[in-house]
């Protein structure tokens, strides 16, 4: 049994397939220290894992919210000097056999090299590469200019940077290793197929397929509305970018009343009780939701395209409506658009005659379910957690025969 220390940052979407891979290491009998904020720490534990917090000082969560990049990229920095000094007594007490970090936990990335131990990172979205995303000139300027307004965060930076080299001898190769923290071995949640460009990926990327929709979820006294016979449509904007009042009233004028049941998933910000509930809708907050029950029985998800939704529902076999939130998402959208498992809807054109219309056409089209389908072969073929261990134990086991 080998112990290993997990690093993941405090969203949903990066949890969920983090708790799912946790729970396959540990039922193979590794012994798996989980490393989040509190908010997580009943999740993590059900997957068997032993649950750490960051502490207090740890502030990036779901109500940090920033557009500015070079902010994330001195957020991230700031964060791994923080846990890098918390988790010290840990490292030497505990001596982990490996990490595995999250692929925006650059502080998993930094621990590595500070005690040269064995690390893979996990991708919990499709990956970007950076040398395709800077072969524009336009957008080379771009980033200059971005820099050029950002000064005074570049120079926090760099102070940072150089403080962590000092002190625990990392080195940051460039603004882009901060939030891209690239191993020997990544895995990636999604199948190759799915996958935008994969054949530009090398082995060193194992594509296993998604693992969210592993974990275990305590939802209490949830009850669907259903009639008998109904198709049932879930609609959710996930568990950030979700507090649109505006949309959710289109979704009720687009579907309310119609010979269908309706599953709403709303943010902690919208009261619900303002507002007017159509008979065929049941409308709760996303917390109190079980999405992987509700996705078991329903027709059509209309989701903001966060990776893990998008691949919980094709899972299911169900075709999307995806409505994006952020340029991440807007990736996801096209994708699923690309393979013809769904409609891409721009969230600045959401109409309820959109909404309507789009729901209309994706269950009388059936090459969308068929499509749903294939990309649902697809993931079931890449292996999943277990072939996410696989690949690990692989990996540790070719470093243990070089050393």
């Amino acid at each position: 049994m080998s112990k290993v220390f997990f690093f993941s940052i405090p969203f949903s979407g990066h949890v969920n397939p983090g708790v799912g891979l946790a729970k396959e290491l540990v039922e193979k009998g590794e012994e798996v220290i989980y490393y989040c904020t509190d908010s997580f720490r009943e999740k993590i534990e059900s997957s068997g894992a032993v649950f750490r917090s960051y502490g207090d000082k740890f502030y990036l969560n779901d109500d940090f919210v920033t557009h500015n990049n070079i902010e994330i990229l001195r957020v991230h920095m700031e964060l791994s000097e923080l846990i890098m000094e918390k988790i010290y007594n840990d490292m030497k007490r505990d001596r982990p056999d490996y990490i595995i970090h999250d692929f925006m936990s650059t502080w998993g990335k930094h621990a590595a090299q500070a005690y040269n131990i064995p690390a893979v990172n996990i991708y919990t979205t499709f990956v970007e590469r950076p040398e395709g995303i800077l072969k524009t000139v336009g957008l080379v300027l771009a980033v200059a200019f971005l820099i050029l307004k950002n000064i005074p965060r570049m120079i926090d930076i760099r102070k940072i940077s150089g403080r962590l080299k000092k002190k625990y001898n990392i080195k940051t190769k460039g603004l882009i290793d901060i939030i891209d923290n690239k191993e020997a071995l990544t895995l990636v949640f999604t199948s190759r197929t799915f996958q935008p460009y994969s054949e530009k990926f090398g082995d060193d990327y194992k594509f296993v397929g998604p693992v969210s929709m592993y974990r275990k979820e305590k939802i209490k006294a949830f009850r669907l509305n259903r009639s008998e016979g109904r198709p049932l449509l879930f609609i959710s904007l996930g568990t950030v970018f979700n507090n649109d009042w505006e949309f959710f009233l289109k979704c009720i004028k687009a579907f309310g009343n119609m010979d269908m049941d309706v599953v709403m998933s709303v943010g902690k910000k919208i009261d619900i009780s303002s507002l007017t509930i159509p008979e065929n809708f049941t409308v709760k907050h996303f917390y109190e939701i079980p999405q992987l029950e509700v996705l078991k029985a329903c027709n059509v998800f209309i989701t903001h395209g966060g990776m893990n939704s998008v691949h919980e529902g094709l899972m299911n076999g169900i075709p999307l409506i995806v409505v994006p939130q952020q340029l991440e998402q807007a990736h996801m959208a096209k994708r699923v658009a690309e393979t013809g498992s769904g409609i891409y809807l721009d969230m600045s054109e959401v109409t309820p005659e959109s909404l309507k219309e789009s729901y209309i056409k994706i269950t009388s089209d059936h090459s969308y379910v068929k499509n749903a389908d294939k990309m649902k072969a697809s993931f079931l073929k890449a292996g999943g957690p277990e072939q996410a261990a696989e690949e690990i134990f692989s990996y540790i086991k070719s470093i243990d025969r070089m050393t």
